[in-house]
């Protein structure tokens, strides 16, 4: 499926908005097999500046803390890109109706190229607007590593 294709779903997701303020996430990682693996939760609390979203988030993951910061920016109607702290690049993508999806790479290990992992990332905002889905496929070298399912909630 192509993100444009949930263009009628409602409300509309604008990530950026979303992300605004401040969320809580709970969810769970999923092993290769499709076994529950790890907790998953996160903490995050947005701002603007000069039209930049600075995000910082704090993960914990089964049971490891981590701290992400990140700087998203619209482009236009429907893109949308971002930098993070652990990120290789930018990440890119696309809001369609209640939809959004998005691709990257983070280094699990800064400095060392086969740490690197390859992240796919569907959100789906809720007939409320405050609930948002996420589904997480984790790649490397083309193999799926892991899935984290969770939900978003704004406070």
């Amino acid at each position: 499926m192509e993100v444009a294709d949930f263009s009628s779903g409602r409300p509309v997701l604008d990530p950026t908005q979303y992300f605004s303020g401040r969320t809580t996430s709970w969810g769970v990682m999923e092993n290769r097999g499709g076994s529950p693996s790890k907790r998953v939760t996160t903490q995050t609390s947005g701002r603007w500046v000069n039209g930049v979203l600075f995000l910082e988030q704090e993960l914990e993951i089964g049971g490891k803390k981590q701290h992400r910061s990140w700087r998203i920016r619209k482009l236009d109607t429907h893109r949308f890109e971002a930098t993070a702290n652990d990120m290789v690049g930018t990440a890119r993508g696309e809001a369609h109706g209640n939809v959004f999806h998005w691709s990257f790479t983070l280094a699990l290990s800064p400095g060392n190229p086969l740490s690197r992992i390859q992240m796919s990332q569907w959100m789906y905002l809720q007939p409320d607007g405050r609930t948002l889905l996420n589904h997480t496929t984790i790649r490397k070298f083309g193999l799926v590593l892991a899935q984290v399912t969770e939900v978003f909630q704004r406070k």
